[in-house]
């Protein structure tokens, strides 16, 4: 068997392990962000830092911190609807990667099983290679989201102190290094 076909089966079966997160009890309607400091489930934005009991945010924009409604202006809320479809955003774009990773995966294993027949690996390239900008365009849309989140969580750092303890989740660094290494940014 050619290198190169060897090298597309353990490509595809790295994407497919990828997809899972190791735990049969995974949470299939959760989404983690920034290490745990962002949870979405059900549509609700759940906020986490260590000094800081935990924030949730509704779609609709309201605010609750430990437990509590928070009273925000119409500006406020604005800023607050904006962090949450953020958020949801992050993870309705993850499983769309997610897939594209998967339609990766299949490629590659159709690709083998058709070059291994007609012994033509160069259309393996070319078709996976095409699976593979699916991905990066769903990639390209979590960093466009984070960098959402985080200029919805800067203005409300400024607008609304009772949000400033969560102003640090989403880092610099996460926003403006999430296309590095991508030419087309």
């Amino acid at each position: 068997m050619p290198i190169r076909l060897v090298f597309f089966a353990l490509l595809a079966g790295g994407l497919l392990a990828g997809c899972g997160n190791g735990s049969m009890t995974s949470d299939f309607g959760s989404t983690s962000i920034a290490n745990g400091g962002i949870r979405v489930k059900h549509g609700v934005v759940t906020l986490h830092v260590g000094d800081a009991p935990n924030a949730v945010i509704s779609a609709d924009g309201e605010l609750r911190i430990d437990g509590k409604a928070v009273a925000t202006t119409p500006a406020q809320q604005v800023l607050l609807q904006r962090y949450a479809s953020s958020a949801m955003a992050v993870r309705e774009h993850g499983i769309a990667t997610g897939k594209a990773g998967a339609a990766v995966a299949g490629a590659a294993i159709r690709g083998i099983a058709a070059s291994i027949a007609s012994g033509d690996a160069d259309q393996i390239d070319k078709h996976v290679d095409a699976k593979a900008k699916q991905v990066d365009t769903e990639a390209n849309k979590i960093c466009m989201d984070i960098a959402n989140i985080k200029a919805a969580q800067n203005a409300l750092a400024t607008d609304l102190p009772a949000f400033r303890p969560y102003a640090g989740i989403i880092h610099d660094d996460q926003s403006t290094n999430c296309n590095k290494g991508d030419p087309a940014h």
